[in-house]
């Protein structure tokens, strides 16, 4: 197993904005829910080539502000996104 995963981003999901919110809509499942403004900054990065800890530190730099609750919404939002089969672990 590769020591520091990366989530990617599953085939078959868009992320569109529908009436100024985000959603996530499943080709096959023609499933759809909603994401907030940070929510859809992970899912962005989930493209394969950040580790959760890149991610996490790529939204703290951003977002100073937020840092303490940075990591626990980055491991919140993975984990919906895989409950959801958004994403996968390369």
């Amino acid at each position: 197993m590769n020591p520091k995963p990366k989530p990617q981003q599953k085939a078959g999901f868009l992320l569109e904005e529908l009436d100024g919110e985000l959603m996530l809509y499943s080709l096959a499942t023609t499933k759809i829910f909603a994401l907030n403004q940070s929510a859809a900054l992970i899912w962005r990065l989930c493209n394969g080539a950040y580790t959760v800890s890149e991610i996490t530190e790529a939204l703290s730099e951003a977002y100073p502000e937020s840092q303490a609750e940075i990591e626990l919404q980055v491991v919140q939002t993975l984990a919906l996104l895989e409950r959801h089969g958004a994403i996968e672990w390369c």
